[in-house]
């Protein structure tokens, strides 16, 4: 089957692939390698910018808006393919920029710049652990810090946030697995402040969170003993 009409049947089945163990790959590619999709996710469900100057036409069907809306948000949400992986799972860090240049340009056209590099962002949080043992991979901070976006930078925190997904943890136990995140986020920080000063940021800031949600558990912990 041509690998277009998979990933339109990936689209139209979209939901049942929220909860299978297997991923929408086809849909999940072309957007890797389609910026102008990528854009037009983001224009089904985000409106222009006050300050873009862009004006949308008025919407002919609100119900079937309403549902490619959805099913878009849908789809970034479960999208972790980065542009310019290849098989192996190696990223072309030539093809990643191009991407994102293309897609910021596109973007900005339809007035959604800024929730563009959120989400973009978002997806950057993805990335695996590079040979050198640290996360983001080197394209990524490549990209990161050549961008130079703050809302990229927010989105690439939001993203891992996301990524990790609902924790559990033994009665009483307090926040030991958030201290063990914060360390090694502060870590990779320390790493890279010299060569990715920007990704750095991203890392210290990540190393922040946890320990605020390391000193909530151990709070919760506490009155837990109380009762």
């Amino acid at each position: 089957m041509p690998t277009k009409t998979l990933a339109q049947l990936e689209w139209q089945y979209l939901p049942m692939f929220e909860h299978s163990p297997r991923k929408a790959k086809a849909i999940m590619s072309e957007l890797a390698i389609n910026p102008d999709l990528f854009v037009q996710l983001i224009t089904a469900i985000f409106r222009p910018s006050h300050d873009s100057g862009v004006a949308d036409p008025p919407v002919e069907n609100e119900e079937q808006a309403r549902n490619v809306a959805s099913q878009a948000f849908r789809l970034l949400r479960l999208w972790d393919v980065i542009p310019g992986t290849a098989a192996d799972g190696s990223i072309d860090g030539a093809k990643l920029e191009a991407w994102i240049k293309e897609a910021r340009k596109l973007a900005h056209a339809k007035g959604r710049g800024l929730v563009a590099d959120q989400k973009i962002g978002e997806l950057l949080s993805a990335s695996k652990i590079d040979a050198d043992g640290i996360r983001p991979a080197v394209p990524v901070r490549e990209v990161i810090e050549a961008i130079r976006s703050r809302d990229l930078e927010t989105g690439v925190m939001i993203g891992k946030s996301n990524r990790r997904g609902v924790t559990s943890r033994a009665y009483g136990a307090g926040g030991d697995q958030e201290r063990q995140l914060a360390k090694q986020y502060r870590d990779w920080s320390e790493a890279t402040a010299f060569d990715w000063p920007r990704t750095s940021g991203i890392l210290e800031n990540l190393a922040k969170n946890y320990d605020h949600q390391a000193k909530a558990h151990d709070e919760d912990a506490e009155r837990l003993d109380w009762r």
